[in-house]
């Protein structure tokens, strides 16, 4: 990519209100979240969220919304906690701490749509992982959520020209990083990458951002760029797309990402992929009406 193109996103990076930072509690909180099932300290989760109001805010919501089927609404953190699930409590700790990272008023992207996808990818990564036996499926989960960040970067520091491309897409049901080139002459990958080297992320996720669409080139962890990249593939046709028809045909097994990660996950081979796809439906149903819950319904063209 040319050089002044480069700078010129790392510049608009940097501007972005100092480039937002994530709220102090999502590291320490995703760590008691990620621990293995019967080491988790609910007291301790639950102090924790306490500390974020906006987090203990959402939590009462979502736990109050009918989603859960509750006859009255929880009245302290623990109840809405217990009521959720620490599955459910994560989204909406990693949504909320997303969401006051970036205030989603001047967003061209509808920010409902933008997590219904994000979150959706990152439920699937974490599934799909599980079922290749991955050894590390909250790494998965946390790629799948963030790959799509440089959208954010577009939407804040490039609105006019990402305006144009997300209208190009729509109107030639093109992908989105395709109509970026196309218009703005790079795309979300590069501006999510200056991103995430501006948030000190690990090398691995800063290559899922820049590479998710070419898996091929990526440089290191390549096996994790092809399992977001094919889980981005299913979430475009699963329903969990950009808020538009794209006319491209997609076949997962054909694709060179299939055959990345299947040259160090041999179980990939016995996946039924007619039988996960089905699966995900239930799951698919359950990011909608939550995020719905947080975000309200998408934005009418």
């Amino acid at each position: 990519m040319n050089t002044d193109i480069t700078e010129t996103i790392r510049e608009r990076v940097r501007q972005i209100e100092v480039t937002p930072s994530i709220p102090a509690i999502f590291h320490p909180l995703l760590k008691l979240l990620n621990s293995p099932p019967d080491e988790v300290n609910l007291d301790e989760v639950i102090k924790v969220a306490s500390y974020d109001s906006a987090i203990a805010a959402q939590c009462l919501r979502v736990a109050s919304s009918p989603l859960f089927g509750q006859s009255r609404p929880p009245d302290s953190m623990k109840a809405a906690i217990i009521s959720l699930g620490l599955r459910r409590v994560e989204t909406i700790v990693l949504t909320c701490c997303m969401g006051q990272a970036f205030a989603p008023s001047n967003w061209v992207l509808d920010p409902t749509v933008f997590w219904r996808h994000s979150l959706g990818c990152a439920m699937v990564c974490r599934k799909f992982s599980e079922k290749i036996k991955a050894h590390d499926h909250e790494k998965a989960y946390m790629a799948g959520l963030l790959h799509d960040i440089g959208f954010i970067v577009n939407s804040m520091s490039f609105g006019e020209q990402f305006s144009k491309a997300v209208a190009a897409a729509c109107e030639q049901q093109i992908p989105l990083h395709e109509a970026e080139l196309q218009h703005m002459g790079f795309t979300h990958c590069e501006t999510g990458r200056a991103l995430g080297e501006a948030w000190n992320l690990s090398g691995e996720l800063i290559q899922v951002i820049a590479y998710h669409h070419q898996p091929e080139n990526s440089e290191t962890g390549r096996g994790l760029v092809a399992l977001v990249h094919l889980c981005d593939l299913l979430c475009r046709v699963r329903g969990l797309d950009y808020g538009y028809y794209e006319s491209s045909k997609v076949d997962l097994v054909a694709d060179p990402a299939w055959e990345i990660l299947q040259k160090t996950h041999r179980e990939l081979q016995d996946v039924d992929l007619a039988r996960f796809t089905f699966e995900l439906d239930e799951d698919v149903r359950g990011i909608y009406e939550l995020v719905s819950t947080i975000f309200g319904s998408p934005r009418k063209n």
